[in-house]
């Protein structure tokens, strides 16, 4: 019955990609996505998440590297791409919904004094997967979307386009 397919549904939990930049001691990677695999602290103590990191993309891996041994722990994939953190490994979208946190890591800066996070090229790689799939799934992109107007409203823009929710912060 469609009662008993939503209760399945929610029963499972949702697939994460966590595509990040660096993952490392109190980076954002780690203050996000440690908590949705070791749940979220509060006063009343810890609150499992209700969804599954179920890849990882790392960019930049430091000497003070956390991803690995994360990825070890919790028995979490890092792929070698975007596409195939997405794609689970397949040739199409396998996940429902991503992490998108570019922010740390050894990238250039600008003369304004902006560190160049690769945020767009991350979302450029997001939405060429969600475009060749034919569907869209909810975007979480942590801090500003660019160092730029133009790279930020192109980003807006192409989640809209392929209609995914996108949500910054």
């Amino acid at each position: 019955t469609q009662t008993t397919r939503k209760l399945a549904t929610m029963s499972t939990p949702k697939k994460i990609a966590a595509i990040i930049s660096e993952y490392r001691k109190y980076s954002h990677a780690d203050v996000i996505v440690t908590k949705f695999l070791r749940g979220f602290p509060t006063d009343d103590g810890i609150i499992p998440a209700r969804t599954q990191i179920a890849s990882m993309y790392v960019d930049q891996f430091p000497d003070n590297d956390l991803a690995r041994g994360i990825s070890a722990e919790f028995n979490v994939p890092i792929y070698p791409s975007i596409v195939k953190a997405l794609t689970l490994g397949g040739s199409e979208l396998a996940v429902d919904g991503v992490l998108l946190i570019g922010e740390h890591g050894d990238y250039p800066w600008n003369e304004k004094e902006q560190q160049l996070y690769p945020r767009k090229y991350f979302m450029e790689q997001i939405c060429g997967v969600f475009a060749s799939s034919g569907r869209s799934v909810p975007v979480f992109n942590d801090k500003h979307l660019s160092y730029n107007w133009h790279d930020a409203k192109w980003m807006y823009d192409r989640a809209q386009q392929l209609g995914a929710p996108f949500m910054a912060g």
